[in-house]
């Protein structure tokens, strides 16, 4: 069975560099609040994933189809670029992708099919388009009928490229869809490692990124962006992801528009929690290093490799950001710049000077912060920045959580009439043997016996709750719910309800949600079973819509740090045994620096 797994905690720490692979899902992509309340960024590497391996199709075919279908069927993804490259025709739309992970081996290149030539170049260099503003806003009509209002050289660029098409195919278009992947609201715990992915060329025709990101817990590690049409790696309405070790840069294909990362665009209606962690921002990168608004944003330990650039990590409007570590080369401009209201910058560690503005800005989890007197020699160096860990798939998925490294336990929860009382707040309580509760949050309403249920191979005593009414679940001492599995069924004979569990923790459901689990069920024997992932906390709170139901409950508990468990195990060694361990419980070496388990101890080197 697949169990749900724990990240690393959320601590408020800074530590040593590890080694480029020994990098495990950090930042806030392992998060789930602003306190640091810890998310399993798993990625979907659970002890029986599913694995495919895909190969380059060749011979001029596209491969998006297979990408796609394989992404929709397995948990990990490897993509093997022993046969040339992958061929991607148009960007390619993921849309309800959960707990996934894509990653490179054997140089896995994904390349789009349109790129800008030679011939390209020369024609746009013709049309004198660098001497028009890039501010000032115009209104024309495009060869395709089009109208439409922006600024005067994105409108030119955009007659001009269409043009170039029509003298190829004899029709007027934008081939602005030359992206590798756009990831929608719905994609969540989604990792991406080890690729290069090849885009046309920039230029300023409203096309789309290398990655457009506007999922929730998003991880893109030791990538290489090459070329993007648009930007690199942006951010949009997407929450809560981390972006570590990307080489960034362009060559003489990019014509114009070389800007790489924009974050935010949400008119301040959220923040976006993003943490840009030992990235390198190379040649050609001219704005956007990243560029940040509506954003909570910790930028750490990065490199600013392009000199010539106009603007490098710029922060604006609506902005909190930590900035540490980060080393700009000879000739960058602007390392850290940025305007607007609502701003909050703690800059500290860098190579350069900038003055602190507004309230100090800390970020709640652990992370590993280096001199940035380190940061080119790190960057550059074995499993540095970029598509560097190999081609071993085993070891580029080694730093992800699995089961044998943080285990997870499930107890079941049913009526017995023992369990059954009222507390001191007057409510009613079931009070279990272990010491969990669970309370209804409703004084004039009490818990009932249902029917027996069948759950697996018991038959077990369902709990009546009262409908609609909220209960709350408190975990036994010392124990952190991750999850939670109901079996239930349906009291009622009548069918002109939609029935479903509209709370579950901080999730909040209606009949149209996406994610929404319906129950049909009326028949213990028989009944439904909806699973739940809990943000680890020791209570959760539940609620039906509907009519009444019945249930049992199985709680998936797991230490919330994953140190816990580390430590009493590697007591048990002794301190003449191998005794020493990193956080995620693999042995290391006595000479290992960071934060390890030492004979059942967390000791800092």
């Amino acid at each position: 069975m697949k169990k749900t797994l724990l990240s690393l905690a959320c601590m408020l720490a800074s530590l040593p560099l590890l080694a480029g692979n020994n990098l495990a899902p950090m930042g806030w992509a392992t998060c789930s609040d602003e306190a640091g309340t810890a998310f399993t960024m798993s990625g979907g590497n659970f002890s029986d994933a599913s694995k495919i391996t895909l190969k380059a199709l060749g011979n001029g075919q596209n491969d998006d189809s297979q990408i796609k279908s394989a992404i929709s069927k397995y948990d990990i993804i490897i993509l093997d670029g022993s046969n040339g490259d992958f061929t991607i025709e148009r960007v390619m739309q993921l849309a309800s992708v959960k707990n996934k992970t894509i990653i490179g081996i054997n140089n896995a290149r994904l390349c789009t099919k349109f790129y800008l030539t030679e011939e390209d170049h020369a024609y746009l260099k013709k049309q004198n388009l660098e001497g028009l503003s890039s501010t000032a806003q115009i209104t024309g009509t495009l060869p395709d009928g089009t109208t439409l209002t922006c600024d005067e050289r994105a409108f030119y660029t955009k007659k001009a490229m269409m043009e170039l098409q029509y003298q190829k195919t004899g029709t007027y278009s934008l081939p602005n869809r030359a992206g590798i992947f756009e990831l929608d609201a719905s994609v969540s715990n989604f990792i991406i490692r080890n690729l290069s992915l090849i885009g046309p060329g920039a230029v300023d025709i409203d096309g789309v990124d290398l990655i457009t990101n506007m999922g929730q817990h998003v991880w893109v590690d030791h990538c290489t962006f090459v070329d993007s049409q648009d930007g690199a790696l942006d951010s949009k309405v997407c929450d809560w992801s981390t972006y570590t070790y990307n080489h960034f840069y362009y060559t003489s294909r990019s014509y114009s528009h070389a800007y790489t990362c924009g974050c935010g665009w949400a008119d301040g209606k959220m923040i976006l929690h993003l943490t840009f962690a030992y990235n390198e921002w190379g040649e050609g990168c001219v704005r956007r290093l990243p560029q940040c608004g509506d954003c909570y944003v910790h930028l750490l330990n990065n490199y600013h490799n392009c000199p010539g650039n106009s603007a490098g990590m710029t922060i604006n409007e609506n902005c909190k950001a930590l900035v540490e570590g980060n080393f700009a080369a000879n000739g960058v401009k602007n390392a850290l710049t940025g305007s607007g209201s609502g701003r909050s910058i703690t800059a500290r560690g860098n190579n350069f000077a900038h003055a602190n503005i507004g309230s100090e800005v800390t970020v709640p989890y652990q992370y590993n912060v280096m001199a940035n007197t380190d940061v080119v020699a790190n960057l550059t160096g074995a499993e540095g920045v970029g598509a560097t860990l190999g081609n071993d798939a085993d070891y580029i998925l080694s730093t992800i959580p699995t089961a044998e490294r943080q285990a997870a336990s499930a107890s079941l929860y049913f009526f017995d009439e023992s369990f059954l009382e009222t507390n001191a707040a007057g409510l009613s309580q079931m009070t279990f043997t272990d010491g969990a509760t669970i309370v209804l949050n409703k004084s004039d309403k009490a818990f009932g016996k249902g029917a027996s249920m069948a759950v697996g191979d018991e038959s077990l005593t369902s709990i009546k709750l009262s409908n609609g009414a909220e209960n709350i679940f408190t975990a036994p001492a010392g124990k952190t719910v991750t999850g939670v599995k109901f079996y239930s069924y349906i009291n009622k004979a009548e069918e002109d309800r939609v029935n479903f569990w509209s709370v579950v923790g901080d999730k909040t459901y209606t009949a149209t949600s996406e994610d929404v689990q319906i129950l049909n069920s009326r028949d213990a024997s028989d009944p439904d079973v909806t699973t739940y992932s809990i943000a680890p906390a020791s209570t959760f709170k539940f609620k039906n819509s509907g009519y009444q139901l019945s249930f049992v409950m199985e709680v998936t508990y797991g230490d919330a740090t994953g140190i816990s468990n580390v430590a009493a195990e590697a007591g048990k060694k002794g301190v003449n045994g191998n005794a020493y361990y990193n956080l995620l419980g693999q042995p290391v070496a006595p000479n290992t620096r960071g934060m390890i388990i030492y004979n059942g101890k967390k000791v800092i080197r």
